[in-house]
């Protein structure tokens, strides 16, 4: 996976662009519904993690829209480097998620997103369990995926499952669960789940 992202970092953000590509505008929104400009937490003292945040197309949007706190997981070199040209993220951690512990405290973040992380041979059901941690009680982990894999990816069959598992374990509950369509290239839907960690 690593090696395919050295020969794809450099056209990666003109496949995925806006149009193309819609879990950055989804997961977005997603944060905009939990934290509104006129809540009780300020957009500009939000803090937030990206999950295999890539190039920075989901933090460039939430950027845009006023979260100042910005910080960063993946495990690709080359993504991080262009991420970084940006400017707007305090930390961008070079690891992967899911099959140990990161190195950020838990209860760090106001939200926990993750854009088009769930793909075949990426992230593993039990990177929500990473997520869950390093997210404040009350905080959001919001995730934006293609509907399809929940069906064509082995790993993901149980990914639903997990996600109640860890609802009936009194980890978090769920917020929403929204099927779009022209989630890629107008032939692909997504989902998108918001969960508040209890």
């Amino acid at each position: 996976m690593l090696d395919s992202y050295k020969e794809h970092y450099t056209h990666y953000e003109a496949d995925f662009a806006a149009g193309n590509y819609d879990a950055p505008r989804l997961v977005c929104e997603a944060v905009n519904r939990m934290y509104p400009k006129d809540g009780s937490v300020p957009r500009d003292e939000l803090k937030v993690m990206d999950i295999a945040a890539g190039t920075g197309l989901v933090g460039q949007q939430l950027y845009d829209e006023g979260v100042r706190h910005l910080d960063a997981i993946d495990p690709s070199q080359e993504m991080m480097g262009v991420a970084m040209k940006r400017g707007i993220y305090g930390k961008y951690i070079e690891d992967t998620i899911g099959e140990h512990e990161t190195q950020v405290k838990a209860d760090t973040y106001d939200a926990v997103v993750v854009a088009g992380g769930f793909v075949q041979g990426h992230l593993p059901p039990e990177a929500l369990d990473e997520m869950i941690r390093i997210c404040k009680p009350g905080g959001y982990i919001i995730n934006s995926m293609r509907f399809e894999y929940l069906v064509t990816v082995p790993e993901y069959h149980r990914l639903e499952r997990h996600m109640d598992d860890l609802e009936e374990a009194g980890k978090w509950r769920r917020v929403d669960r929204r099927v779009t369509d022209r989630y890629f290239f107008d032939t692909k839907q997504g989902i998108t789940y918001i969960y508040q960690k209890l």
